[in-house]
């Protein structure tokens, strides 16, 4: 069973509500860091990626706050800011409050609500909690543990790292971001003793940078959705390859750099060539025909969404099933990034066994972990 009668209120609704997100056939990630100018701001309580169809995508937010005299009217505004700083396109508020006179707000605003109601409706259900999945603040518990151990804060930090690109620039940049930190924690995981807590616990953030990039490079091909694959295939090389450098804002900003050095630097236009054409060859020589070129073969299954959902369910999954219980896809794609990354997939796929007493989920129920018959008779919009 859950542990999340355990959590605190607030928790508990985030939860829920994230559980219930999932059953609809979003890819969640709970608690995202939003910060500026490095310093951390606030965080996104779910942040939720949508694919309603093959050639579109929605990038949006949901605010959850549980209190006994929610400041609806508030919150409600201050989620209409957030939204549009992280430019995502729409968001949700979740509040206890059940006046009828919030949703002509949220409605003005754009904004969509769940109200007391809804979540009243939501939490009575016996079936929308996974009971073999496991919460944050459990997963922080077990980074934290292995941190102690080794006197660091290395997976703690890693997983605030993982998170904060999603806000910090989904799509190309957090293609390189995630894929860097599946890199560092995949190399961890088999550097670890086999089956310790510490490989486990490195595992499951290894899978959740796997999750985050198969979702970026998702996103990235919808930009051009209705190309041939080839084209598709070449923005997502220049994804793995440039990241933030890879799209119209990203190469003003690196024309002006070598403006700059071609204006101030000693030698001048010469220097500035140099620059370029050294930036070049180290760009060429990143593997990233590897990740991109499995990325279309999912991608023309139409496979890549639904391996990132996986992958997510894999890395929460209290039995955290190995590399070897993953479905083929997962499995492909997981070689991919391991293969990039330069780790070694049989030292990776024996790292650690299912254990605690849990079976490890067969690929169908990962794959398939979200939608069913219950989560859709219920209605976030309060109309009947």
């Amino acid at each position: 069973m859950s542990g999340i009668d355990k959590l605190p209120k607030g928790a508990v609704l985030e939860e829920i509500l994230r559980a219930y997100f999932l059953r609809a056939g979003f890819f969640v990630i709970r608690g995202v860091p939003f910060r500026f100018s490095n310093e951390d701001l606030t965080d996104v309580d779910l942040w939720l990626y949508e694919r309603p169809t093959g050639t579109t995508r929605r990038v949006q937010i949901c605010d959850a706050k549980y209190k006994q005299r929610p400041k609806a009217i508030e919150r409600i505004f201050w989620t209409r800011g957030l939204a549009d700083a992280l430019g995502v396109d729409g968001a949700y508020v979740a509040t206890t409050d059940k006046r009828k006179n919030l949703r002509s707000v949220a409605n003005k605003l754009n904004l969509q609500l769940i109200d007391g109601s809804d979540i009243q409706r939501i939490q009575s259900s016996q079936s929308i909690i996974f009971p073999s999945r496991i919460d944050d603040e459990r997963m922080i518990a077990e980074l934290q543990a292995v941190d102690r151990e080794f006197r660091s804060k290395d997976l703690q930090d890693a997983r605030l790292d993982i998170l904060s690109s999603l806000s910090e620039g989904f799509g190309a940049p957090s293609v390189v971001r995630s894929l860097e930190s599946f890199g560092r924690l995949a190399n961890a995981t088999v550097g670890y003793y086999p089956c310790s807590g510490a490989a486990r616990a490195a595992g499951r953030l290894a899978y959740l940078a796997a999750a985050i990039a198969c979702e970026s490079l998702d996103y990235v091909s919808v930009g051009a959705a209705f190309r041939t694959i080839d084209e598709r295939r070449e923005l997502m090389l220049n994804a793995v390859r440039l990241g933030a450098l890879s799209d119209e804002d990203g190469r003003h900003a690196l024309d002006m750099a070598l403006a700059l050095v071609e204006k101030y630097a000693p030698g001048g236009r010469g220097a500035a060539i140099a620059m370029q054409v050294g930036l070049k060859k180290d760009l060429e020589q990143i593997p990233a025909e590897i990740v991109a070129d499995q990325a279309v073969r999912l991608l023309r299954a139409d496979q890549l969404f639904l391996t990132g959902r996986e992958l997510e369910m894999a890395s929460y999954h209290v039995g955290l099933p190995p590399f070897d219980s993953l479905s083929v896809h997962a499995k492909s794609m997981l070689g991919a990034l391991l293969d990039f990354s330069g780790v070694d997939r049989e030292r990776f796929a024996k790292a650690w066994t299912a254990s605690g007493g849990e079976a490890s989920p067969t690929p169908s129920e990962l794959v398939r972990a979200g939608v069913n018959e219950e989560s859709a008779q219920f209605n976030l919009f309060g109309t009947e």
